[in-house]
């Protein structure tokens, strides 16, 4: 799914006149990695007055969408949160409208997120990158462990706070199969909050074993 532009009348905040400013509405981060660098850094959808020279971010409605990380994402304005309902049911008329036509191909199978204002996007990138550093250490750390290493649905990982990439246990695949592997790692002296915590949930009685890709 490519990133779509679009263009507006804006305002300068310094109540220079309106002019037109060209925004992203659309932002497919896996296929314009610029993209999702301006959104982590707070840069996207930011103009400048022709008239003053001041820059501010336009914010109109927004889809973030980055398919390898599952994740989807509704950015609305700010001022509109007194509408958070009716957006809501607006929003999930859009989802159902891109998992079944635009993106039928990539099989959606996550519930999308709803935020208001850019700040509150970039916050999600930050948290996002952070898990995704963690996990990358917990891989790592897993391989020096001798151990192998699966990677989790990154959607199911994110809602259950647990890393991306997890030790594979050998043989048997039981949820404590993947705790006693996840101990194993732990016990090296790696320090991950997110590898303790898929630890602690895999040594539950009757829980699931991890759903993996």
């Amino acid at each position: 799914m490519k990133s779509i532009q679009n263009e507006s009348a804006v305002c300068c905040p310094n109540h220079c006149e309106e002019f037109d400013a060209v925004y992203w509405s659309l932002v497919s981060a896996d296929q314009d990695p610029d993209l999702k660098s301006a959104a982590l850094g707070g840069e996207l959808n930011l103009v400048q007055c022709p008239a003053c020279g001041a820059f501010f971010h336009h914010h109109g409605d927004l889809i973030y969408f980055d398919a390898p990380a599952e994740l989807l994402i509704f950015v609305f304005d700010e001022k509109h949160r007194s509408c958070a309902a009716e957006l809501s049911q607006r929003m999930q008329r859009d989802y159902e409208i891109i998992k079944n036509t635009l993106a039928k191909q990539l099989h959606i199978d996550y519930p999308p997120l709803c935020v208001f204002g850019l700040d509150a996007l970039q916050k999600i990138l930050q948290d996002e990158e952070k898990h995704s550093f963690e996990s990358e250490t917990v891989a790592a750390s897993a391989a020096a462990q001798g151990c192998g290493v699966v990677r989790l649905k990154p959607s199911y990982a994110r809602e259950h706070h647990f890393p991306y990439y997890v030790p594979a246990p050998s043989g048997k695949t039981t949820a404590n199969d993947y705790a006693v592997a996840a101990s194993k790692v732990l016990k090296s002296g790696l320090k991950s909050l997110l590898l303790t915590n898929f630890k602690d949930q895999m040594s539950q009685e009757g829980v699931a074993t991890p759903l993996t890709v």
